[in-house]
C-alpha cells in the first residue's frame, strides 16, 4: 500500500500541489540563486545600454551589433533553461558579460561595460525586478478584494456578533467585517502603487555612483526600460540602494499585518467553540496521529510569513543606517533579503483569496451569538437616551445594574423587571415596556437603526461596496497603464535593434 500523506482519510478533497506547496516551505525544497532571477533584467539593461552607446557614437554600430546578437542567444539559452551561472563569475553581469567575450571576443564584447559600473548594474536589475513584484502585488490585492466584494455582497445581511477584547461586543454583519478588510487591502494596493511613484526612476549612468565622463543619454535608456526619467542625483541611487527594497518590503509587511489579521478572526470563528465558519478542505491539514483532525494550516502559515517579513523588514532598515557616500558592500545583502520576503509573501494572496471564496459561513450560528452575552445592551442604552431625554453617561450607569440583575436571573439579555429595579433605583421616571425592552435589543432592530456613514445598516454597506467597487476599478486601469508602458518600452528596444540591422 502506497502512503503519499500521513494524513486525509477523513477529507472529501486533499490540497492541491500549490497548496502543499504553500504548507511545506522549504522543507523539501530550496530557493534558485538570486542573480537567476535578474537574468532576463540584465539582458534588458544590457540592451537599452548598448543601443544608447551607439545611438551616442560612443560604440560602433557594428559592434554594437554583434554584442546584440550574443544578448539574444543569451536570451534564446536562459528561455530554454540552459544558461546557468558559473559561481566563479561573481554575478549576473561578470557571467553574462563573460559569455558576449567568448562568443563575440573582447574587441566587441569587452566594450559592453562602457560608461558603467557593477554598481548602477545592480541597482538597475533590482528596480525591474522590484517593479515586476510591485505590480503582481496589486494584481493579488485587487483579486483579493474583488473575493471579499463578492462575499460580502452575499452577507450583508449575515448577522453577527461584533467583538471587542475576544468578548461580545455589539451586533454587526458578517459583510460589513469583510468590507473593514477590504478597506485595508484597498490601502495596501495605494501604498504599493506610491513605491512606483518613489522609485521608478533610471539609476543607469550613475556607474559606481558619480557618473561617467562618456555622454550618455539617459533619457533615452529610461525610456528603452520602462521609467518616469533618470534619477536626479547619480550618488543617492548607489549609496540609498537599499531603499526601494525597504520600501517594498514594509509594504509587504502591512498587507501581511492585515492577512494575518483576516486569519486569526477565521481560525478563531472556525473553530468548534465559535462553529460560524468552515474552512474548505483544501485549505486544512490532518495530524500524523489524531484522524478526527482539521487544522487551519493555510492561515497558520499566513501568521507565520507575517512574522518572517517583520525581520525582513528590520534588516533592511538596519542596513540602511551609517552608510557612507557611494557603494557600501553591506547593501548586497539587501537583494537576498527582499527575494525571500517577496517569496514568502507573494503567494498570501491567492490563498486567501481562494479562502475566503471556498469559505463556509453557518448564519443561523451566527445569529444566534448575536442574541447572547447582552449582545443588545448598547443598543437599548442608546434607546433610554433618545427616549429620555436622558444622559448618556446616566443611560449606562442604569444599563450595567440592569445587566448585572439580568445576569443574576440566569439570562443573557437585559430584562424588563431588571431594568425597572435599576431605574427605580436611580430614581428615574421613564415609560418603559416589556415589549420596549424586548424589541431594542434584536440585533436587527440595533442595526437598522445605525444609520450614519461607514456603519453595518444595509444601506451604508451598500454604499461600501460601490466605494470599493470603484476603487478596484481605478486600481484595474492603473495596473493596466503601468504594465501597457513597461510593454511599450520592450517594443521600443526591439525597434531600435530592428533600425539597426542584425
Amino acid at each position: 500500500m502506497k502512503i503519499d500523506k500521513l494524513w486525509g482519510g477523513r477529507f472529501e478533497e486533499l490540497p492541491s500541489e500549490e497548496m502543499v506547496d504553500f504548507l511545506s516551505g522549504r522543507d523539501v525544497k530550496g530557493n534558485p540563486p538570486c542573480d537567476e532571477r535578474l537574468i532576463p533584467y540584465d539582458l534588458w539593461g544590457n540592451r537599452a545600454h548598448v543601443l544608447m552607446l551607439c545611438q551616442q557614437d560612443i560604440l560602433l554600430k557594428q559592434d554594437g551589433r554583434k554584442i546584440l546578437r550574443g544578448l539574444r542567444e543569451i536570451d534564446t539559452l536562459y528561455r530554454k533553461g540552459k544558461f546557468g551561472l558559473d559561481p566563479l563569475k561573481e554575478d549576473v553581469h561578470s557571467n553574462i558579460e563573460s559569455y558576449l567575450i567568448e562568443r563575440v571576443g573582447i574587441e566587441s564584447g569587452g566594450k559592453i561595460h562602457t560608461g558603467r559600473s557593477r554598481n548602477d548594474q545592480i541597482v538597475l536589475d533590482m528596480r525591474l525586478y522590484l517593479r515586476d513584484q510591485v505590480l503582481e502585488f496589486v494584481e493579488g490585492l485587487i483579486f483579493l478584494v474583488d473575493s471579499l466584494l463578492q462575499k460580502a455582497e452575499e452577507h450583508r445581511l449575515t448577522v453577527m456578533p461584533g467583538y471587542t477584547h475576544h468578548q461580545h461586543a455589539v451586533a454587526t454583519t458578517f459583510g460589513h467585517l469583510l468590507l473593514s478588510f477590504g478597506e485595508a487591502f484597498e490601502r495596501d494596493a495605494q501604498r504599493f502603487a506610491r513605491w512606483f511613484d518613489l522609485f521608478n526612476r533610471n539609476p543607469l549612468g550613475a556607474a559606481a555612483g558619480y557618473g561617467t565622463s562618456f555622454n550618455l543619454d539617459r533619457q533615452l535608456t529610461s525610456r528603452m526600460l520602462g521609467f518616469d526619467g533618470p534619477t536626479e542625483n547619480v550618488t543617492d541611487s548607489i549609496t540609498q540602494r537599499w531603499e526601494a527594497e525597504a520600501e517594498l518590503a514594509f509594504d509587504a509587511a502591512v498587507m501581511l499585518d492585515h492577512l494575518s489579521t483576516v486569519a486569526q478572526t477565521l481560525i478563531l470563528l472556525s473553530t468548534h467553540e465559535f462553529n460560524m465558519v468552515r474552512l474548505d478542505d483544501r485549505h486544512c491539514s490532518g495530524s500524523s496521529i489524531m484522524p478526527q483532525k482539521r487544522n487551519p494550516c493555510s492561515l497558520e502559515v499566513i501568521k507565520a510569513k507575517t512574522s518572517f517579513a517583520h525581520g525582513m523588514v528590520v534588516s533592511l532598515l538596519s542596513v540602511g543606517k551609517a552608510l557612507f557616500m557611494g557603494f557600501n558592500r553591506d547593501t548586497q545583502w539587501t537583494k537576498y533579503w527582499i527575494m525571500d520576503l517577496v517569496d514568502e509573501s507573494k503567494p498570501t494572496l491567492s490563498v486567501m483569496t481562494d479562502v475566503l471564496r471556498l469559505l463556509k459561513v453557518n448564519k443561523a450560528q451566527m445569529l444566534k451569538q448575536a442574541q447572547e452575552e447582552f449582545l443588545g445592551a448598547t443598543g437599548l442604552m442608546e434607546w433610554l437616551v433618545r427616549r429620555g431625554p436622558l444622559p448618556m453617561r446616566k443611560a449606562k450607569m442604569v444599563m450595567e445594574r440592569a445587566v448585572k440583575y439580568s445576569e443574576k436571573e440566569g439570562k443573557e439579555k437585559v430584562s424588563y423587571q431588571s431594568l425597572k429595579k435599576a431605574l427605580t433605583e436611580m430614581k428615574i421616571s421613564l415609560p418603559v415596556t416589556e415589549r420596549d425592552v424586548e424589541k431594542n435589543q434584536r440585533p436587527e432592530k440595533i442595526l437598522a437603526q445605525t444609520s450614519s456613514v461607514g456603519t453595518p445598516s444595509e444601506k451604508r454597506a451598500r454604499e461600501n461596496i460601490a466605494s470599493l467597487q470603484k476603487k478596484v476599478r481605478a486600481n484595474r486601469d492603473w495596473l493596466l497603464q503601468k504594465r501597457m508602458g513597461i510593454e511599450k518600452a520592450k517594443s521600443l528596444v526591439s525597434k531600435m535593434e530592428k533600425q539597426m540591422g542584425r
